[in-house]
């Protein structure tokens, strides 16, 4: 995982409001279909370990499977259960961002309308421009992680906007809940996605759906609160 460290302190979020949160480091980029499939090839499915309070289903193959792409076609369970397989590997928690920390990364501390400002920029993710006439590119597909650099945070992290949504941890109607809930209730998604539309992308808008869904246009990224050495 390549760590970007996130200062702590006071943000904006929302439309307006004044958040605050500790230092945190967020992976640079999406997680890819090579590192998913570690945890596959090391019997992540079959180890209960990983899926304490989770529905455990069978594995789905990312629908574009080259190993730089975003893991796709993975449900919110599964994304937990990888983080929770993570940590155990190097040593530390890594888990899902909460939509607070993930909004942090997007809008940097000034509330920016995408990672990289105000507006949206045609070229900077992949998104569908087309479709709302926001600039003349739509892929119909996955990119491989770090293919839009002029798309970065202002601390450098990767495809905020665009290529896939991103599962968070935390419950949608609910964002204070973030425990595992087999009950399926709806959890939080940032940042759009290839299929989507630029307003889709910006770092403010949230989306939700049922954490035992998988679709070609879903992935995640995770974050860690420790000290990495």
């Amino acid at each position: 995982i390549d760590w970007v460290d996130i200062s702590g302190g006071e943000f904006i979020h929302q439309q307006g409001e004044r958040r605050s949160l500790p230092t945190f480091r967020m992976a640079r980029f999406p997680v890819t279909n090579a590192q998913y499939q570690a945890f596959v090839d090391a019997g992540g499915y079959r180890d209960g370990r990983w899926w304490q309070d989770l529905k455990s289903p069978k594995p789905e193959p990312s629908r574009w499977p080259q190993a730089n792409r975003p893991r796709t076609n993975v449900d919110w369970y599964e994304a937990v259960a990888f983080s929770r397989w993570l940590s155990k590997q190097l040593g530390y928690e890594v888990r899902l961002p909460n939509e607070l920390e993930w909004e942090r990364v997007a809008r940097g501390r000034d509330g920016r309308e995408y990672p990289w400002g105000s507006g949206y920029r045609s070229g900077h993710a992949n998104l569908n421009e087309q479709w709302s006439k926001a600039g003349e590119w739509f892929l119909k597909q996955t990119t491989a992680v770090g293919m839009y650099p002029q798309g970065a945070s202002s601390e450098g992290v990767l495809d905020l906007a665009g290529n896939v949504w991103e599962w968070c941890l935390n419950n949608y109607d609910r964002p204070e809940q973030t425990a595992a809930d087999t009950s399926a209730p709806p959890c939080a998604l940032r940042g759009g996605s290839w299929f989507n539309l630029a307003d889709d992308a910006r770092g403010s808008q949230r989306y939700g759906n049922f954490p035992d869904h998988r679709y070609d246009y879903i992935g995640f990224r995770v974050v860690s609160s420790v000290p990495i050495r």
